[in-house]
């Protein structure tokens, strides 16, 4: 029961918290509503009339005190000051006539309203209209200056409607752009695995038909054309084959589904089996520079393999036939950094950055026919980026095409 009623207690707490706010939201704009009621002009006109008899009535009562001499026109300038500084221009010219009939009529001594009396009406009413039209000068430029702030902040508040329109479908765009990236990454996933099993059934069978054909040894021509198709479907199966490895990597990296197991890994020796390997797979010579003494950090092994593999044959696959491709691999005091040169053509620089996005293949690679898929690369720099490193390309005139790997000793 204890802990009911403190849940309650808690729950009417935060309900109060929430409620309370905007409570006194909705009392403040009920306020602020009828304030700019009373500070409509049409209230200032009916106000003036007001005003402007009560000081008539403290002019008269200082006059009949003896105080009144020096102070004839005080009271309706101040009335015409706030009815200017409340009502705006138009209510403050009707407080400023309806003063100066009142001075004429009641305060100064009688000589008919509207009529010249010489210096002494001229000493007394001339610093009046001149208050009087500094006040109207002043309250016009004030309520021009109001009408325009008025108009700006209409102006502010409609771009930000549309710019909180334009937000929100943004926001409902990307999602809608989340969501069919999702759904096709669960699609190429799917399909991914549908399509393995089936070619790597096909790629068995052709195999296991190869190894049995060698071992009869029959050197009939149609046996003998028969191992050529075969070996064109092992080939392209096995190309089939690891296009849908890629494609499930990348889908397993960008989820976050694949994980990368580290271990104490010896990098140089990991380097110098795939190098060997590749120099008896691709027939290039590929020299390899090592340290001194062994390059251990904490990696997944078999990821950092598939990412030199990659490295390797695309700087043979797009170098000149007859160059060396120089691999090389520097420790530093908390990372190591492994480098791929080859003597091939320059990669423009405003491609640079697209060689590491799914499926891209520079102008040239297209128009050269070269083999390749273009997710090699990118799925080297989601495992690069997965053990902490970062992956990059310099390529210039002269100076041949060069891929790092800048790796932590330890990942985080």
């Amino acid at each position: 029961m204890e802990e009911g009623e403190k849940e309650t207690n808690q729950h009417l707490q935060t309900h109060t918290l929430h409620t309370q706010p905007q409570h006194q939201r909705e009392w403040h704009q009920r306020v602020f509503l009828k304030l700019l009621w009373l500070r409509s002009p049409l209230v200032g006109y009916c106000i003036c009339p007001l005003l402007t008899v009560i000081a008539l009535f403290v002019q008269l009562a200082l006059q009949r005190l003896g105080l009144g001499a020096h102070t004839a026109t005080t009271g309706f300038y101040l009335s015409t000051v706030l009815v200017a500084w409340l009502w705006g221009i138009g209510p403050a010219l009707l407080a400023s006539l309806l003063g100066y009939i009142a001075l004429e009529g009641f305060v100064v001594p009688p000589n008919g309203i509207f009529t010249f009396n010489g210096w002494s009406d001229i000493t007394l009413y001339l610093p009046f209209f001149i208050v009087q039209l500094l006040v109207v000068s002043i309250t016009w430029q004030r309520e021009r200056a109001r009408q325009e702030a008025q108009t700006q902040a209409q102006e502010l508040e409609r771009v930000n409607q549309i710019l909180e329109q334009v937000n929100q479908t943004l926001v409902h765009s990307n999602q809608q752009l989340e969501r069919a990236n999702q759904l096709k990454d669960i699609f190429l996933s799917q399909v991914s695995h549908e399509l393995k099993n089936p070619v790597t059934a096909i790629r068995g069978q052709a195999h296991l038909v190869l190894r049995r054909l060698t071992k009869s040894q029959q050197t009939a021509p149609e046996m003998s054309s028969l191992q050529i198709s075969l070996k064109r479907i092992e080939a392209q199966t096995s190309r089939l084959h690891t296009l849908i490895d890629d494609l499930l990597d990348i889908g397993s990296l960008r989820s976050g589904k694949l994980l990368v197991r580290l271990a104490p890994c010896d990098f140089g020796s990991l380097c110098r089996e795939v190098i060997e390997e590749q120099r008896l797979l691709l027939d290039r010579w590929i020299e390899l520079e090592l340290p001194s003494s062994p390059v251990i950090l904490q990696a997944d092994g078999q990821r950092l393999t598939q990412v030199i593999i990659n490295l390797i044959s695309n700087a043979v696959k797009y170098s000149l036939e007859n160059t060396i491709v120089l691999v090389t691999v520097l420790q530093e005091a908390t990372h190591v950094l492994f480098a791929i040169h080859n003597e091939g053509s320059v990669i423009p620089r405003e491609h640079q950055a697209s060689l590491f996005e799914p499926f891209y293949r520079t102008p040239q690679a297209e128009y050269l026919s070269i083999e390749g898929r273009g997710l090699g690369l990118s799925v080297s720099k989601e495992i690069v980026e997965r053990h902490g490193g970062e992956i990059w390309v310099e390529s210039s005139e002269g100076k041949g095409t060069t891929f790092f790997v800048h790796l932590p000793l330890q990942c985080a």
